[in-house]
């Protein structure tokens, strides 16, 4: 059986361009047509395969050349080495798979996993599209900063934070009837305003923001809900009036 050019190509999973680069002085063809077409035995085919081999091997085409002249050169012998060496290889590729798996493992157990525990209550669908929402909108620097601050917080602190904030929400709807535009829900935002700061800085615009997504995105509208059904329209009404009298 013969073989063209392409399909010797194809059958090594090489480009044309390659083959014709180990046809100088390491691959003859079996004949050549007067047009100019070459083709390849099945013998160019197993030399092609030990060429291939030694080159990734790391040999140099010289090199390639010298062994495939030498007439001590077994080529049974020589697919048997190759197959040991190939093994050697395999398994050490098995072993890198396992370090790097078990390394992405352990980063993600010191990283995500613990932040989770600070998300009760929520499923794992619902903390990473939280998490994919201020990523979006805050940027992964802001995401890694709450995160971190979060987690050194330790368990307790974070629950004790957590009772402050759930403190002057309360308080907030508490004033509702005064108006969001008050003395006492603007000191109450104010003092929101500095909570803030456990979980990450944020600009004015930033907290602007943060408490315009309080009646706007539904889950934090359905948060505040359970306060009053109108606390998280008032809320955000008190933010930006204390926003705008800081101008």
């Amino acid at each position: 059986m013969v073989y063209t050019v392409k399909k010797l190509a194809d059958i090594a999973g090489i480009c044309v361009r390659a083959l014709h680069y180990y046809e100088l002085g390491l691959l003859k063809p079996k004949s050549r047509t007067a047009s100019g077409y070459r083709y390849y035995d099945e013998d160019a085919v197993m030399r092609l395969q030990q060429i291939m081999f030694f080159r990734e091997m790391g040999f140099g085409p010289d090199e390639i050349g010298k062994i495939l002249k030498d007439p001590e050169f077994d080529v049974v012998e020589a697919l048997k080495s190759q197959k040991i060496l190939l093994s050697k290889k395999a398994e050490r590729i098995n072993e890198l798979i396992k370090t790097i798996e078990k390394t992405i493992k352990n980063l993600k157990e010191e990283t995500e996993m613990p932040i989770k525990e600070y998300y009760e209550g929520f499923s794992d669908k619902q903390i990473e599209k939280y998490r994919r929402e201020v990523r979006e909108r805050w940027g992964e620097k802001t995401l890694k900063d709450s995160e971190e601050r979060v987690m050194n917080m330790g368990k307790e602190k974070f629950k004790a934070v957590q009772e402050e904030g759930g403190a002057i929400f309360k308080a907030i709807c508490d004033n509702m009837p005064k108006g969001y535009d008050s003395k006492e829900v603007q000191e109450l935002v104010g003092k929101w305003r500095n909570w803030l700061e456990n979980f990450s800085h944020y600009s004015d615009e930033a907290v602007l923001g943060l408490g315009q997504t309080y009646s706007r995105h539904p889950d934090f509208a359905k948060f505040f809900k359970k306060y009053d059904a109108d606390f998280p329209e008032f809320f955000t009404k008190a933010i930006e009036y204390y926003c705008a009298s800081k101008k």
